[in-house]
C-alpha cells in the first residue's frame, strides 16, 4: 500500500510539473466586472486603504453627478478633484502631494476584475554542496523565476 501511495504522489507531482511548464492558464476572453455596490472594503494595512474605502462610499454619488469615466484623486478622507485623464490627475498629485500615498482611480459603474496571469512555480537553486547526499539542487517554492 505504501509503495502505491508513493507512486501516486510521484505521478501527480510529475503531471503538475508538466502542466506548470506549459505556461499560465488562458486568460478569459471577456472582461469580468463587478457592480460598484459590490466593491470590497479594504481592511488591510495598506497606505491607501482609507482612500479606497472613501471611494467605495462616494462612487454612487459621483456616478449620479455624471462623473463616470473621469479620474478622481483622493488623499486621506478628501476627494481632491476630478480630471478627464489619468495623466492630469497624476500631475496634480505630483504637484500637491509629492512622494505621498494617494488614490487615483477611474470612476466606473462596473469595475473590471483583475486576474493575475503569472503563477508561483519552483525554481532550481544551484548551491555548491560538498555533501554527497545532496546531489540534486534544492527546490525553492514561491519564486516566479
Amino acid at each position: 500500500m505504501k509503495e502505491e501511495a508513493i507512486s501516486l504522489v510521484e505521478r501527480l507531482r510529475r503531471e503538475e510539473m508538466e502542466r506548470m511548464q506549459k505556461g499560465p492558464p488562458p486568460v478569459p476572453t471577456h472582461q469580468q466586472t463587478i457592480h460598484y455596490t459590490e466593491l470590497p472594503e479594504d481592511t488591510s494595512a495598506s497606505p491607501i486603504a482609507g482612500e479606497w474605502n472613501l471611494y467605495r462610499r462616494e462612487v454612487g454619488r459621483l456616478l449620479a453627478e455624471g462623473h463616470e469615466g473621469k479620474w478622481v484623486l483622493i488623499k486621506g478622507e478628501r476627494i481632491v478633484g476630478m480630471w478627464a485623464t489619468k495623466e492630469e490627475a497624476k500631475r496634480a498629485s505630483d504637484e500637491w502631494y509629492p512622494l505621498q500615498h494617494v488614490l487615483i482611480h477611474q470612476v466606473q459603474e462596473r469595475e473590471p476584475v483583475v486576474f493575475c496571469t503569472w503563477m508561483w512555480r519552483p525554481r532550481r537553486v544551484n548551491r555548491n554542496v560538498s555533501d554527497a547526499s545532496q546531489k540534486r539542487p534544492d527546490v525553492v517554492l514561491g519564486d516566479r523565476g
